[in-house]
């Protein structure tokens, strides 16, 4: 796998945690957008205003950052059911923790997982190899 597509995927899994929160962030923002104050509001004019602007506004389901943090979050939501309980426990400590306290070789001494070194390498590889196929990157 290129070490760019490991790395996004690697983003993706320790903002997992928090992506309900940009979730409702991100609605936020589209129903009440900042806006500025007109400083020429007084000026009498043409009468052009911002409803030209307001009908131009990108609606939910139309936002394109708010549809893939919500495909982000289905797709690794959907592989963690699946997955079996060691594989869950690599991905929630390594990558989903904010301040990991264990390596592979950490989870494995303590008792954490109960499968080998290679085999806890290839089911973590297997899981961001799953992660990349449903999120059409280049492996």
């Amino acid at each position: 796998m290129r070490k760019s597509t490991f790395n996004y995927i690697k983003e993706i899994l320790s903002d997992y945690p928090r992506i309900e929160e940009y979730i409702k962030q991100r609605e936020e923002e589209l129903r009440y957008p900042y806006r500025e104050n007109d400083l020429n509001s007084g000026i009498k004019g043409s009468g052009a205003g911002y409803n030209a602007q307001d009908s131009l506004m990108i609606t939910i389901e139309q936002d394109q950052r708010l549809a893939a943090l919500e495909r982000n979050k289905r797709i690794v939501s959907n592989l963690l059911e699946e997955c079996c309980e060691d594989t869950k426990t690599i991905i929630q400590e390594l990558y989903m923790r904010r301040m990991p306290k264990y390596t592979i070789q950490g989870l494995i001494t303590n008792n954490l997982i109960f499968v080998g070194r290679t085999k806890a390498f290839e089911l973590r590889d297997w899981f961001f190899l799953q992660v990349a196929k449903d999120l059409n990157l280049t492996i």
